[in-house]
């Protein structure tokens, strides 16, 4: 079940102070307010969430999907919720495997139709790109050139120029080295340049 917006507790908003939005979330939980964190929880990080979902899969239906996915997950296991990271880690941190999930069942599906397993992913040449947060996130040519990226190499560059996370915080989220992961965007950043540039983006 999701929560609604009849829910009688007020949950915090987005606030310029993310660690008391956060604590706000803890004191509902210590109250047994399930429902209550878990509206906190989306009304704070639901936009950033689909943004990493979108920029990672390049397809806003799958997105959604997974977006919802990820809430479903957080509502069945906020009761264990340890405090070892924040909730902003955390909810990362499922996004990011429900969206590996999404891009392997995708490989997959496409290795039935090509009789050449190692060929690269096609890109999908038009997406509905005009409404809701991926119209205002994403410009066609960023969207195409970061489809050009492996999906981990996406990931990390998303992290950390669109979420605005430190290599730390990154590699809390996806259990590498805050190194290898500056490493990997330091490789990616010419390629994005160098498409952009050919489109006629200056980034």
């Amino acid at each position: 079940m999701t929560p609604t917006e009849d829910n009688p507790t007020t949950p915090p908003r987005a606030s310029s102070d993310p660690g008391a939005a956060e604590q706000a979330v803890l004191a509902l939980l210590e109250r047994d307010d399930r429902r209550g964190a878990l509206t906190a929880l989306m009304r704070l990080y639901g936009d950033a969430i689909y943004r990493h979902c979108y920029g990672t899969l390049l397809d806003a239906d799958l997105a959604a999907d997974v977006h919802q996915t990820v809430f479903v997950e957080a509502w069945r296991d906020l009761p264990r919720f340890s405090g070892r990271s924040s909730f902003k880690t955390w909810l990362f941190a499922i996004a990011r495997h429900r969206c590996l999930d999404a891009l392997k069942i995708g490989r997959r599906r496409r290795s039935r139709f090509t009789t050449d397993d190692d060929a690269p992913e096609p890109a999908d040449p038009a997406r509905d790109a005009e409404t809701d947060l991926a119209a205002r996130s994403m410009l066609p040519p960023l969207e195409n050139c970061l489809g050009g990226l492996r999906a981990e190499s996406r990931t990390a560059v998303l992290l950390r120029f669109q979420e605005s996370m430190s290599y730390e915080d990154m590699g809390k989220l996806t259990g590498e080295l805050a190194g290898s992961l500056q490493a990997r965007v330091a490789r990616a950043m010419p390629v994005l340049r160098k498409c952009l540039e050919a489109a006629g983006v200056s980034l």
